[in-house]
């Protein structure tokens, strides 16, 4: 399957041992009745688009430092036994570059663009961390053209904080934790014009010791040091600003259902071949056998789906929904149940194909 398709199979091409296996494994987890119609599943990766379009139609791209140093006494705070206490320094001068290289790489592994450079030295000349300051309009055209980018994502601020606590629990040990938040500020910049987006970026994260400790000083040696909590925090939220401009595969299963009557489709399904699955199922479809027909119309709305025609697979699972009714079965009910949920999924498919 393509990437332009959306949709990549996973675990497919098993043995039919193995897919029995899985098979039976499938019924137990859903708890299926025993005389139930056999279902097997198979692994598929869809493709989710971006978080932000907004460099969708740029083909380079250069992640440009505008950020200045946080200072070092600014931003972390210890808490003993209720009572908060300053005085603490932790040195953050390479939090910058963690952020940028993250997000540099993050959007160069994506494969999306044809090259993603990063200027790591900050184009900044302010002293004043406390006041953010844009790269202007003059200075961010001149790196477009040296860098021969469409595109500037520009950090034009990252503040960190901490605060580490500990006290002492109810049983008489020491409980401990350390939280670390980060904000961020960025600019996209496009070659050639005056708009901009801006845009902020936040993320936290949480350590906490276990409760086993008879001293203070025990349950703080589980927790990171503060630098190494928020470089990793730094990194992480780079990592977050570069996945949110680029697809995303989500792992999902599907299901087919197996019967004598769909036997000869199956063996074309196993074997990735749609169309001749579908023309082998939709005389099942037609027929008088009431359980075989709604069957072959589930499988044909996945054969459909996973040849690229979205309207097809929706059409064939609604009337999957409408044979599986004629049932008046509760096991009829709970599969009508299932493809709804799965028409669900199709129909926001085909939601997410025309957003792209």
């Amino acid at each position: 399957m393509n990437k332009e398709q959306g949709i990549k199979i996973k675990h497919f091409s098993l043995p039919k041992s193995k897919v029995i296996r899985l098979c039976s494994l499938l019924l137990v987890l859903c708890s299926l009745p025993i005389n139930a119609q056999q279902q097997w599943y198979f692994s598929v990766d869809e493709r989710y688009p971006a978080e932000h379009s907004e460099l969708k139609n740029s083909r380079r791209i250069l992640v440009v430092n505008n950020a200045l140093t946080q200072p070092k006494d600014f931003g972390h705070t210890t808490v003993i036994d209720g009572e908060s206490k300053g005085g603490v320094e932790v040195d953050l001068s390479r939090s910058i570059l963690y952020s940028l290289f993250a997000a540099t790489q993050t959007l160069e592994a994506c494969g999306e663009f044809d090259a993603v450079e990063l200027m790591d030295i900050s184009q900044n000349p302010s002293t004043n961390y406390y006041t953010r300051t844009s790269l202007k309009h003059a200075a961010a055209e001149q790196l477009c053209a040296d860098y021969q980018a469409d595109a500037l994502l520009i950090l034009n601020q990252l503040i960190l904080y901490d605060v580490v606590e500990s006290f002492p629990t109810e049983e008489g040990s020491y409980f401990a934790y350390l939280q670390a938040y980060a904000q961020s500020h960025w600019t996209i910049h496009y070659a050639g014009q005056t708009r901009e987006r801006s845009f902020t970026q936040a993320d936290t994260l949480l350590w906490e010791s276990s409760n086993t400790h008879y001293t203070r000083a025990q349950s703080l040696t589980e927790l990171p040091s503060r630098d190494e909590a928020l470089l990793y925090l730094a990194q992480e939220l780079g990592n977050r600003v570069g996945s949110s401009f680029a697809p995303s595969w989500q792992t999902t299963r599907r299901y087919i259902y197996e019967l004598d009557e769909l036997q000869s489709g199956l063996d074309s399904f196993r074997y990735q071949h749609w169309n001749e699955a579908i023309s082998l199922w939709q005389p099942c479809v037609g027929g008088n056998n009431k359980k075989a027909a709604a069957c072959a119309a589930a499988n044909i709305a996945i054969a459909y789906e996973l040849s690229g025609d979205y309207a097809s697979a929706c059409d064939y699972a609604q009337r999957a929904i409408r044979l599986f009714g004629a049932w008046k079965t509760a096991y009829g009910r709970q599969q009508q149940a299932n493809i709804r949920y799965y028409l669900a999924q199709l129909q926001a498919r085909q939601a997410r194909e025309r957003g792209q």
